[in-house]
């Protein structure tokens, strides 16, 4: 019972935890621009490209959606397959693993299809397939990587569509890796974000995305030779009038379903933006035979003019760097909140200050010690206008232990209980030894009471007896 009350009061006594509310929903996405899945991206909403239907700028600094027209409208996704193709096949095989061409594989494919030359019975390295895949947009090395890979066409085609479903791919099905067109491969430019997002931190892939050119290794029946990528913004080896020094990477895609396709990175006022540009017209000569202008080409630029003349790259915190700092119930000082990592985002070149907002969509009405160093504390906002640019979570940079006023106010107040406890205890013993005494006294006086009574009884009855005796005497 003492152990008990003590414990009561102890905790009654002790200050509450710090107790933030859970960080709310990312405004940047709901409201803003700041992620893959922002509905609302920080430049114009109206359409910048002529042929184009669908088309994405982002900057992969900062994570921010540029610009977006029809971001979530279902397309034809031509050689943009071989990008999913081509993660696959190197998180499920090593670049070293030696492939033999199947002519099965080979037989797969339409005359005409672009190629890289493979043979039958041709020995390549995994590597030298993934290089053609990508630079070269070779169909005859994504059906052979296809079936070293996943066993067969139709084993990969599943492993693609699982990896899509894994990175959150809502409208997204591939039916083969080369992109040749099947109404059952179909995507959506913000698919294709979330793909490129992941996979071009993959080290390998971004090399591969970002080579103009690369030696194929000669093999068991052919020597070497180089093959050229397709993008003809990031090289001018091929055809020179679309170069864009911009541009630091990409692949293309061609079906008369799809249209002019094209992924490409750039960088430019400290950003790394990724546009992706689907659907795209073509403009062939007057004789109808030679392709005068590829519109994914000339788009792409004219969208990147955009980008690169209306936003920058802007640091807005440091890791580490104070925000604010909060008062702390109980403690010796206050605490200071700042972000565990840096805080980036793109914002306009021509930046009008006075559109800058800083909402808190999560603040602490009060905080009392102890305060931990790290402990989550509050979540601010950076709003440009009606968009919000960023949002972060501040955490505690100091600890604040109780103070040692309120402790000793503790430990008089668990003493207290404590002597207070002990006094009862001798208070109690008393009473019950006070109460086991009387009880013994008043035992004693009945005991002394019957005796009593009995012996006058006793004495009674031997007086009545000798009356008896007196009486039968005197009657003789």
């Amino acid at each position: 019972m003492k152990k008990f009350r003590v414990f009561c009061l102890v905790l009654c006594l002790l200050p509450l935890c710090l107790c933030v509310r859970a960080a709310s929903e990312d405004a940047s996405v709901t409201s803003g621009c700041h992620s893959v899945e922002a509905q609302s991206s920080l430049g114009t909403p109206d359409r910048l490209l002529a042929t184009a239907n669908a088309v994405i700028a982002y900057d992969l600094n900062s994570d921010t959606l540029l610009y977006s027209w029809n971001a979530d409208a279902t397309i034809y996704p031509s050689s943009m397959v071989k990008l999913m193709a081509c993660l696959v096949a190197l998180e499920n095989s090593d670049l070293s693993d030696e492939v033999t061409v199947n002519k099965s594989a080979l037989n797969l494919l339409p005359v005409g299809s672009v190629s890289a030359g493979l043979s039958a019975g041709e020995v390549v390295t995994v590597e030298s397939l993934l290089y053609a895949v990508m630079v070269a947009s070779a169909n005859d090395a994504a059906v052979v990587l296809a079936e070293a890979v996943g066993g067969s066409q139709e084993g990969f085609a599943e492993m693609m569509n699982a990896k899509a479903e894994e990175l959150g791919c809502t409208g997204t099905h591939y039916s083969n890796a080369t992109g040749l067109h099947d109404e059952g491969s179909y995507t959506t430019a913000r698919d294709l974000l979330r793909i490129l997002e992941y996979a071009l931190e993959n080290e390998t892939f971004y090399t591969m995305f970002c080579t103009p050119r690369y030696v194929l290794p000669a093999s068991n029946v052919r020597e070497e030779y180089t093959l050229r990528t397709t993008n003809y913004l990031m090289s001018q080896d091929v055809v020179s009038k679309y170069y864009d020094s911009r541009v630091t990477g990409g692949k293309t895609g061609y079906t008369s379903q799809a249209g002019r396709c094209l992924v490409a990175t750039a960088e430019g006022n400290g950003m790394n933006v990724l546009t992706i540009l689907m659907g795209a017209d073509e403009l062939y000569e007057e004789d109808g035979l030679g392709l005068d202008t590829n519109y994914s080409f000339t788009e792409t630029s004219e969208l990147l003019d955009y980008v690169f003349d209306n936003f920058e790259f802007r640091q807005i915190y440091l890791a580490g760097q104070t925000v604010t700092q909060y008062h702390v119930t109980n403690g010796d000082n206050d605490v200071a909140a700042a972000p565990l990592v840096g805080v980036y985002s793109a914002l306009p070149t021509s930046l009008d200050e006075s559109r800058l907002n800083w909402v808190w969509a999560d603040e602490p009405q009060s905080l009392t010690a102890p305060v931990e160093a790290g402990d989550s504390l509050s979540t601010l906002q950076l709003w440009y206008g009606g968009t919000c640019v960023a949002q972060m979570e501040l955490f505690a940079v100091n600890s604040v232990p109780v103070s040692e006023q309120i402790l000793q106010q503790q430990e008089n107040a668990t003493a207290a209980l404590e002597g207070s406890g002990e006094q009862s205890e001798s208070n109690l013993l008393a009473v019950a030894l006070t109460v086991l005494g009387l009880f013994g006294a008043l035992v004693l006086l009945i005991a002394l009471l019957l005796a009593a009574r009995y012996a006058i009884s006793r004495a009674r009855r031997r007086a009545m007896r000798r009356r008896r005796r007196a009486s039968r005497r005197r009657s003789r």
